[in-house]
């Protein structure tokens, strides 16, 4: 139903057909926590795994349906990614990093339409005789 509605399962799709293959190599006909947790950790990234597990945890609710011998792999059997720490930046670094933009040659229409397009900032002023844009800043 959700690929009806637009949702693309590209990766998830090649990750779980990857994981059939491993199980076929193995001669696995039904899915068990052991087998499960060594395809997880197959690769040495571990950033990854909790991306992997979660794929064959749903492929195996999924089949725990209809094969009662299928065992689905615990949540918490790898530990979650860390994500890096963002960096806030302070009212002096915004105005230096403003003030900087500001001191830049003017944009071209082209490229002033390119970050208008990619930031979908609509704030802007727009005068296409003097092609040239003006940001208001507040």
């Amino acid at each position: 139903m959700r690929q009806r509605l637009g949702y693309k399962y590209h990766g998830p799709a090649r990750r779980l057909s990857d994981f059939v293959t491993f199980m076929e190599a193995r001669g696995a006909e039904t899915i068990t926590a052991a087998l499960a947790m060594k395809w997880v950790t197959l690769i040495g990234r571990q950033p990854s795994w909790p991306i992997r597990l979660t794929d064959v945890r749903c492929f195996a609710q999924h089949l725990a349906h209809f094969d009662p011998m299928t065992e689905v792999p615990p949540q918490d059997a790898v530990p979650p990614a860390r994500r890096a720490k963002p960096y806030i930046y302070t009212d002096a670094e915004i105005t230096a990093l403003l003030a900087a933009a500001l001191a830049l040659p003017p944009a071209t229409p082209s490229v002033a339409g390119h970050i208008i397009a990619c930031s979908d900032y609509r704030g802007t002023h727009w005068d296409i005789r003097h092609q040239q844009a003006w940001f208001p800043l507040w």
